[in-house]
């Protein structure tokens, strides 16, 4: 008996040491067989509440030298995406990230015009949502609590008229949204207490939503933890305390006590993840934080498993309580010698070369790639890679909790530098061993193995029961991994590399550039009548973009005319208004139906308004007294005639100075016949709406037809400087003797101030009169009826009494027309001569024709008037006639008759057409010795003659005469 109580004392005091746990020196313990059966139940216990095999996370994860991934990359990419699912897994979010969640709620209202989403984000209440994203598109920035807000301006699409949103962090008390239950069939009872959400109220709108309901998602701050070291719950991305949080939660966690917690362990913990770590960018970071989800429907293990990659920690289970270790070396206070063995150590050198890796690669996701999963930069050893033989071996790590690329580059040297370490220890310890924990680091002294305090890590604690001829030995078998201070040593300068984006870059299909629009019109013939055409190009240099849409409207209508959607870039609007100003505006649409911003372009119809093509290849060629010109036609769709103008001097003239010729050409011709005479011809295209081309084509004629003809001046007129003649709305200035239009107010009678009269000081203070007319104060009568080469030459001019450059009112930048003045307006005036004739005697009581437009030319009467016919159409411009001379001209001709017998005495002989002037007279006969005739009573219808003998005796004679003069009378 005494020797089984003796063995029950000595188990009762292993039970206390066991139970006290810290501090034991404690040999070998023999425990009877008998005894051994009794305490089975005891033992269970301490194999559940103290004997830990290995712990979870990343020191346990050593054991097998290779990492492995709960989280996919998939997962990774399906955070920020919403999602239709009638049952989701509830999420806990830790840290800061960006996500979406599931719609609980979706209903139309107001005809299905407005539209209601519920999202969540967290199943549990959150600290704040930073920021709300409608596909990927920031529209709103630090939420309040269930307080509603619009959407913000400056977005494509802009949203902030048509979305509105509310969100609700979702605490234990939470209220039903009222602006949901006043417009839905949510009620009062649909609270979603302890539930994280976002309410969307989107309004429609075509251009907006182009692409149908957009994913909503969020940047969130997440849960509030519990902080040991201040006895706060409040939040942060400490990795450590996150990760207690999650032992602790009773509703999704695994709802340990706060008994159950090692706090000591957790703040030690706590406060290596909150030292500063220098980073390459500049400034410094957290060593460890925490920025992820917790998909509830994963088991416990797998959760912790991801969420120990963020600090490169460790959790396990030890004297009835949770502690954790975090990736940083502690240097080792106790010391394992032969002393504390109870048995031989088993060494294994090193790991598998499958298992074997010199380079990390890897995922963590990045708040600068939109919260995706990115590769962080390679960690690579060139020493290491040496020593595998050159080969480059990879294991990829992926970091689901890691939002920092200089954290994810430090855990990857850390798993590679933990990877290298390869000697690994089982050591069978005595009742000593019993106050080690996994994860602590000791030093190894050891002569047969040559370690002299080699640090190590312990991986591994079990209880060891041994049975022995005598009963049972108890003692503690431990599993170490060599470790060492450089595994954790960090220098950003030398380990850290700069973070680049190697991902494929797409564009963002929400975001489309507006496209280029340039807008002009043109002349386009419809039904034989020439019609005005907007014509719009749009451009872009987007190759994704499928389509344009344009819309057009003419200032001051309200509503735009939707000149399509089509994949061409040319889109017309036919018959327009001329001179009307049209509001164009364009937009890109992409194979999404995404719509760009409008590019908007004003631009004003010149259409028929504008000015004809200038007449080319105009030239003359002078036939028989005649000048016959041509030109190209002028190729205007909206081409009335040609008006073609002449001035009698040769140089120093141009086109407002010239008289018209021909007032009108019609279209098609491109030709016109005029009497050959030396000067000036100027030629103007003139369309329907009488505007002239700008430059009028010129020839400068030089012949001496006047000569050739033979012709004889018989009268002039020149009505300058004295102009006697009749005034109709014409006035002379005095000061050059010229003629101008009248103005409707004399300058005397304007009323008003001096000063208030605006234009020149001879131009009155009212409007010119359109026409005038000047009635010619001498007329040309021949005596008889004769046909006469008419000509006239005149020196003509313009005075434009306000338009001066100077003069002219509005803003310079407003000012139409070229910056030399308005072509058409030097050819709004005239001066025409006119004509009119009678075969009667003017001094009687004559019949006269019609005035007509006066052309050179010849004309067959007996006398001729004339008049000048002034005209403008500008009431503040007139032409100034300063000479008019007109000159009329008969041709030389010859009469002559044969064989004519004069019998013995005077003969008389009657022109068949009497001359203006007595002719030259030649005669031929046949005569004899002595013979000779004397001609009397020559005039210009006729002569007598006489022919005699040398004794001065008429006689009979046959004779021939030619008689040469100018003009000829018709009766």
């Amino acid at each position: 008996m005494g020797g089984d109580v003796g063995k029950v004392v000595k188990t009762a005091v292993v039970a206390a040491a066991i139970a006290t746990g810290v501090g034991l020196v404690l040999t070998p313990t023999l425990v009877s067989t008998a005894a051994f059966a009794g305490m089975q139940g005891t033992l269970a216990y301490f194999a559940g509440s103290f004997a830990v095999n290995a712990a979870l996370g990343a020191v346990g994860s050593a054991l097998s030298s290779k990492p492995e991934a709960n989280t996919s990359v998939a997962e990774l990419q399906g955070r920020t995406v919403m999602t239709k699912q009638s049952i989701v897994s509830r999420k806990i979010v830790y840290g800061e990230v960006k996500t979406s969640g599931a719609i609980v709620f979706l209903e139309t209202t107001d005809s299905t015009q407005d539209l209601h989403v519920c999202v969540t984000l967290a199943g549990h209440e959150i600290q704040a949502v930073d920021s709300v994203f409608f596909n990927d598109q920031e529209v709103k920035t630090s939420l309040s609590d269930a307080t509603e807000v619009s959407a913000d301006t400056g977005t494509t699409p802009d949203y902030s008229s048509k979305a509105s949103i509310t969100a609700h962090f979702g605490s234990s008390t939470q209220a039903a949204d009222a602006n949901l239950v006043s417009r839905t069939s949510f009620t009062s009872n649909h609270r979603l207490r302890g539930i994280a959400y976002l309410y969307a109220f989107l309004e429609y709108d075509q251009e907006v939503f182009a692409n149908g309901l957009p994913n909503i998602s969020a940047i969130v701050k997440g849960k509030k933890v519990f902080d040991p070291r201040t006895d706060t719950t409040v939040f942060s991305k400490n990795a450590a305390l996150c990760i207690r949080d999650y032992l602790t939660d009773t509703t999704y966690g695994l709802g340990a006590t706060t008994a159950e917690i090692d706090d000591d362990s957790f703040i030690a913990a706590a406060n290596i993840c909150d030292e500063d770590v220098t980073v390459l960018s500049g400034g410094t970071e957290k060593r460890y934080t925490m920025n992820g989800i917790v998909d509830t429907a994963k088991s416990p293990r797998a959760i912790l498993e991801d969420m120990l990659t963020s600090c490169n920690g460790s959790i396990y289970y030890s004297n009835g309580k949770w502690k954790i270790k975090v990736g940083a070396y502690v240097t080792p206070s106790q010391t394992i010698t032969v002393d504390e063995l109870r048995g031989a150590i088993k060494v294994q050198t090193r790991n598998s070369g499958q298992d074997q890796f010199n380079a990390v690669k890897g995922v963590f996701v990045s708040p600068e790639n939109n919260w995706q999963p990115t590769d962080f930069p390679e960690f690579t050893s060139e020493q290491f890679e040496a020593d595998d033989g050159g080969d480059r071996k990879y294991v990829d790590l992926r970091l689901p909790f890691t939002t920092s690329v200089s954290t994810s580059q430090r855990l990857a040297k850390q798993m590679c530098f933990r990877n290298r370490e390869q000697i690994l220890l089982t050591a069978p310890c005595n009742l000593k061993a019993f106050e080690y924990e996994v994860g602590d680091t000791v030093y190894v002294t050891n002569e047969r193995l040559g370690f002299d305090e080699k640090p190590f890590e312990i991986i591994s604690w079990t209880l060891a029961t041994e049975a022995t001829d005598d009963g049972y030995v108890f003692g503690v078998d431990l599993v170490l991994k060599e470790t060492s201070a450089g595994i954790y040593a960090w220098d950003e300068a030398v380990d850290e590399k700069q973070f680049e984006f190697n991902n494929t870059t797409l564009p963002n299909a929400f975001d489309i550039v507006a496209p280029g629009l340039v807008v002009s019109d043109e002349l386009r013939t419809r039904n034989e009548e020439a019609i005005s055409v907007l014509v719009c190009d749009v451009t872009t240099s987007s190759q994704f973009v499928t389509a344009f849409e344009v819309q057009a409207r003419e200032v001051g209508d309200a509503d735009y005319i939707n000149l399509g959607q089509a994949t061409g870039n040319r889109f017309e609007l036919l018959n327009v208004e001329d001179e009307a100003t049209y509001e164009v505006r364009a937009r890109a649409v992409n194979s999404f139906g995404v719509r760009s911003p409008f590019t908007s372009f004003s631009h004003q119809v010149v259409g028929k308004t504008a000015p004809p093509e200038d007449v080319t290849n105009f030239s003359g060629n002078v036939v028989n007294g005649s000048l016959a010109l041509s030109w190209t036609p002028v190729g205007d769709l909206d081409l009335s005639h040609y008006r073609l103008r002449y001035a009698s001097a040769i140089t120093g003239v141009t086109y407002q100075n010239a008289i018209s010729l021909v007032d009108k050409i019609p279209r098609p011709g491109n030709s016109v016949v005029v009497p050959a005479r030396t000067g000036t011809y100027f030629l103007k295209a003139i369309d329907k709406l009488g505007n002239a081309s700008v430059n009028p084509a010129t020839l400068v004629v030089t012949t001496n037809m006047a000569s050739v003809d033979d012709l004889e001046e018989v009268a002039t007129i020149e009505e300058h400087p004295a102009w006697a003649g009749t005034y109709d709305d014409v006035v002379e200035r005095e000061e050059d003797d010229s003629l101008v239009l009248q103005t409707s107010i004399d300058f005397d009678d304007k009323p008003g101030l001096f000063d208030d009269a605006g234009g020149l000081f001879d131009g009155g203070g009212g409007a010119v009169d359109l026409e005038g007319i000047y009635g010619f104060a001498n007329r040309f009568d021949f005596g008889a009826v004769y046909t006469v080469r008419v000509a006239v030459t005149g020196t003509v001019d313009r005075i434009d009494y306000v338009n001066t450059f100077d003069e002219a009112t509005e803003n310079f930048d407003n000012r139409e027309g070229l910056f030399d003045g308005d072509p058409n307006a030097f050819d709004n005036h005239d001066v025409r001569l006119e004509v009119r004739t009678t075969d009667d005697d003017p001094s009687g009581t004559p019949t006269f024709t019609s005035y007509q437009r006066f052309v050179v030319g010849d004309y067959t009467c007996r006398a001729m008037e004339f008049r000048l016919v002034l005209s403008t159409t500008s009431t503040s411009s007139t032409p100034k006639v300063s000479a008019v001379t007109v000159k009329a001209d008969m041709p030389f001709r010859t009469e002559s008759q044969q064989d004519l017998d004069s019998g013995a005495g005077a003969f008389a002989v009657t022109f068949p057409k009497a001359f203006n002037a007595t002719p030259a007279i030649g005669i031929a006969a046949v005569m004899q010795t002595g013979d000779f005739y004397e001609i009397s009573s020559k005039t210009r219808t006729g002569f007598t003659i006489t022919f005699k003998n040398s004794s001065g005796t008429a006689v009979d004679r046959t004779f021939d005469y030619v008689a040469r003069g100018y003009g000829k009378e018709e009766t």
